[in-house]
């Protein structure tokens, strides 16, 4: 896995960044880790974003039985994780608003407040098989392109011909980094967290440090 950290003391004309290109990085982030952080510099540095915003979720509709940290210990583990790197954001857009939340409704919001900007959104290649099922996909589909971002010894062939049926479907809306994120299990993190220790390398150390003081999964 390329360090993109490396590139964050670079000023930003010397990567030409497009300010009003908005990367959007969503999740439970139960906790956030390493792997939402590496994709997040790979998106920012490939396509040439100004800035990401990560959206946690409120009350997500496809992970009902996950059991999910409260909403103000997901925030303050993004906004440690985050801290380091202006270009990157928390957004409670989503945590702020009752009942499940929908990527349709959210980027209506978005692009309300701010329909000069071009969004990205940002996924891991499991949830690009995902979305067709999303709320009102037409709708989100005209709103963002996606950025999608292959595991680890993942077989790309089967992923690109599913985003090429996508594509053809709803114009040309995903687009694929040339680099891996790496393969981090939240689940691991989280029965980790359990038994009071957590694995190095997996998320920040400041985030792991504010796990176990708050037992946050205990």
């Amino acid at each position: 896995m390329q360090d993109y950290t490396e590139f964050s003391s670079l000023k930003t004309e010397y990567l030409q960044p497009k300010q009003k290109r908005v990367g959007l990085l969503g999740g439970t982030f139960n906790p956030v880790h390493n792997g939402h952080i590496s994709m997040a510099y790979i998106a920012l540095y490939e396509f040439l974003l100004g800035e990401v915003i990560f959206l946690p979720l409120g009350k997500p509709p496809h992970k009902n039985d996950e059991a999910i940290a409260c909403v103000t210990h997901r925030i303050n583990m993004i906004r440690l994780a985050t801290a380091h790197e202006k270009r990157f954001s928390v957004s409670t857009l989503e945590t702020d608003r009752n009942g499940i939340t929908y990527t349709v409704d959210t980027l209506e919001l978005l692009m309300r407040k701010n329909n000069d900007a071009s969004y990205y959104y940002i996924i891991g290649s499991d949830t690009l098989f995902d979305i067709a099922s999303w709320r009102n996909i037409e709708r989100v589909m005209l709103l963002t392109d996606f950025i999608c971002i292959l595991r680890p010894g993942q077989e790309e062939l089967s992923v690109k011909e599913y985003a090429d049926t996508l594509n053809t479907q709803y114009g040309h809306k995903i687009h694929f980094a040339k680099e891996r994120g790496p393969d981090v299990s939240s689940s691991l993190i989280r029965s980790s967290a359990a038994q009071n220790r957590l694995c190095s390398g997996l998320l920040p150390d400041c985030v792991a440090n504010y796990i176990l003081q708050n037992r946050v999964y205990i």
